[in-house]
């Protein structure tokens, strides 16, 4: 990012903010959302277990009775309800909130009963028939038919009787009506010494349309709270997945009686017969909600017992503390950002004068220097300003060192370019003064070794060969100085043109080494196409083909074979100069076309200037072109030339070295 430090250094810091802050907003977010529904969930909890207290309380208060009964009816004679009339009875029940107490008779047939006409009729009760056996109270919820309830009291089977209504979600499946009731049923036996079983107490409290037990265990948990005009805390028994004591209201603002549970509650409470902790719909509002599985003596699942707040109260503390906790961290990070505006300004300030000073070094003011802190011993950035400091002074003092030395390095490079002057135009004079006179010493040798002067004898014959050689070798060394001469001067102009490589050059110059390949009897084989035509000077290309060709004399094996073949590139013409000699090894083949370089590799007839090779690539290179040498040493050796095509090339372009 192309920014100044300082915008840099408080992003940096804003970020990390930022980052910080996101990160402890989102923890405390899932702390506080765990923490408030764990919390709803830790008192539903609670709340299920007092619900559990209350009901059991009910059926120790009509064991109690009961009990009392059945202790003061031992007492008779041997007939249960000696003593004891229908009033009496009546009036025990409603004084302690039952629905029904009945006295029955050791075959266990109701002997007497406080209201309705269930006396005279046997008493079909599994804990009524458990107590004549084996002599022990008991207790428990037990559904009950309607129509025995209406034997006993009409308004018990209509209290009993409840209409199930539709409601959403509940569980799809055949809905029939209620034909029981669930009640809570306690017995004791009447036994008189020496344990003599005459009678059973009965008692029973019909859950159904019962408000006062859901009533006060919502007192016990949640009292009497509302929120936003719905209760806080509910309580429901349910018979089956219908509710048939409940403080729960529908939309109209009545008791919901008779509507269902919904299916996930039914299938994990009712089918499996497991506890329900979480979030419901119950009936038309969201409750943080318990349930839990209600068995009758039996241990078959026959209803559930549910407690429920509000879940609207615990999403609007949640949010209450979530709007706290976010303002906390909107004016922590608004203070973090302050205070990294201020680091990130006082932290770049000497770095923003380090690149002030940085642009001066770069225009050359080398004069320029930094105001100095007091004192630099801990802070870095300070420390930094001084030693920058330091280092200007020592590059002030290296660059007066700098321009003395370029002084001098420039009187040194002057001469230095005078006398190579003068060195080549020395070595050019001698070379064109030592070219006349050895031509003429090499015409005069000829003619003497021929008998064009008089007749020489065998052995002056050979002498006159060896020196006509000698002659030969200097007249090369000589063009090789010369030509030298022309490309460190800058002069080896190349003036182009097309030029059909074996007519226009390379004819030339085997009819002027052919008596050396002769000698040799070095077999000369051409294969060039007649449309291989370069874009070239062909009397520097002589030079070049000279060069190679005379090597492949001098170093070519005797009796070997010289093969000159090219080929038509895309831009290129490519020639092939190869020979049967030994060649060189890879790792020297690139010294062939250094200066002076001789290599010792193998056997050679004669020694050249080490000149030729180096100048024949600077006239191939000044051609726009390549040379360069492939050998398999001690086999052959092959050098490669390539030109441009002349086809390709613009008309009258001259390539100027």
């Amino acid at each position: 990012m192309d920014a100044p430090l300082r915008t840099k250094l408080l992003i940096a810091f804003v970020a990390v903010a930022f980052l910080g802050g996101l990160l402890t907003t989102v923890a405390g977010t899932v702390l506080i959302n765990r923490l408030v529904v764990s919390e709803a969930q830790r008192r539903m909890e609670l709340g299920l277990k007092t619900a559990r207290a209350t009901l059991d309380q009910e059926v120790a208060n009509g064991l109690r009775v009961t009990g009392v009964l059945a202790s003061w009816s031992a007492q008779g004679g041997g007939d249960p309800i000696d003593g004891l009339t229908k009033s009496f009875l009546e009036r025990l029940r409603v004084d302690n909130s039952l629905d029904l107490l009945q006295i029955v008779d050791s075959n266990g047939t109701v002997a007497l009963t406080s209201r309705g006409q269930a006396t005279g009729r046997q008493a079909d009760s599994p804990l009524v028939q458990a107590a004549l056996r084996q002599g022990s109270a008991g207790s428990g919820l037990r559904l009950v038919p309607i129509r025995e309830l209406a034997i006993e009291s009409p308004q018990l089977a209509a209290k009993a009787n409840i209409e199930i209504r539709e409601t959403a979600r509940a569980k799809a499946i055949p809905v029939e009506p209620l034909r029981d009731a669930m009640i809570i049923e306690t017995v004791s036996p009447i036994i008189q010494p020496p344990g003599k079983i005459i009678g059973v107490v009965r008692s029973g409290v019909v859950l159904n349309q019962d408000y006062s037990l859901v009533d006060l265990i919502r007192e016990d948990i949640f009292t009497t709270t509302t929120y936003q005009g719905r209760n806080l805390g509910t309580v429901t028994i349910f018979q089956r997945d219908v509710r048939v004591a409940t403080n729960v209201t529908d939309e109209r603002g009545e008791r919901a009686i008779g509507t269902r549970v919904s299916a996930e509650v039914y299938d994990r409470v009712l089918g499996e017969g497991k506890v329900w902790i979480g979030p419901a719909l119950v009936v038309n509002n969201w409750y943080i909600s318990a349930y839990e599985p209600l068995r009758d003596i039996d241990n078959q699942t026959i209803g559930i017992l549910y407690v429920g707040v509000l879940k609207q109260r615990y999403d609007d503390m949640r949010s209450q503390a979530l709007a706290i906790f976010l303002l906390i961290a909107v004016i922590a990070m608004a203070l973090a950002v302050s205070v990294a505006y201020f680091l990130a300004w006082r932290l770049a300030r000497p770095l923003t004068s380090l690149t002030r000073a940085a642009e001066a070094i770069a225009r050359g003011d080398l004069q320029y220097h930094l105001a100095e802190p007091r004192s630099a011993a801990r802070d870095e950035t300070k420390a930094l300003l001084v030693t920058f400091n330091r280092m200007m002074a020592a590059l002030r003092e290296r660059d007066e060192q700098l321009r003395r030395s370029y002084d001098r390095l420039q009187a040194t490079t002057q001469e230095l370019h005078r006398w190579n002057q003068n060195y080549l135009e020395t070595l050019e004079f001698i070379t064109h003064e030592l070219k006349n006179q050895v031509a003429a010493m090499k015409l005069n040798v000829l003619a003497v070794r021929d008998g064009y002067v008089g007749a020489v004898t065998p052995d002056q014959h050979e002498a006159l060969e060896d020196i006509a050689s000698t002659l030969r070798r200097t007249e090369e060394m000589i063009l090789n100085y010369l030509n030298l001469s022309r490309i460190e001067k800058g002069e080896l102009e190349v003036r182009a043109r097309p030029v059909q490589i074996e007519r226009d050059v390379l004819d030339t110059v085997l009819r002027e080494v052919h008596g050396r390949l002769d000698d040799d009897q070095i077999t000369v084989e051409v294969n060039l196409p007649e449309d291989l035509i370069a874009q070239a000077d062909p009397s520097l290309l002589q030079i070049v083909f000279a060069n190679l060709v005379g090597n492949a004399a001098k170093y070519g094996r005797p009796g070997g074979r010289l093969r000159i073949f090219g080929e038509l590139g895309q831009d290129r013409v490519e020639v092939h100069v190869w020979n049967d000699g030994p060649g060189v090894p890879q790792e020297e083949s690139e010294m062939l076309f250094q200066r002076f370089s001789r290599l010792s590799s193998g056997e050679v007839k004669e020694r050249g200037t080490g000149l030729g090779l180096f100048i024949a690539r600077e006239i191939v290179r000044r051609h726009g072109g390549e040379l360069r040498v492939e050998s398999e040493y001690p086999q052959w050796i092959d050098f490669v030339i390539t030109l441009p095509r002349a086809d390709v090339v613009s008309e009258g372009v001259n390539l100027i070295g």
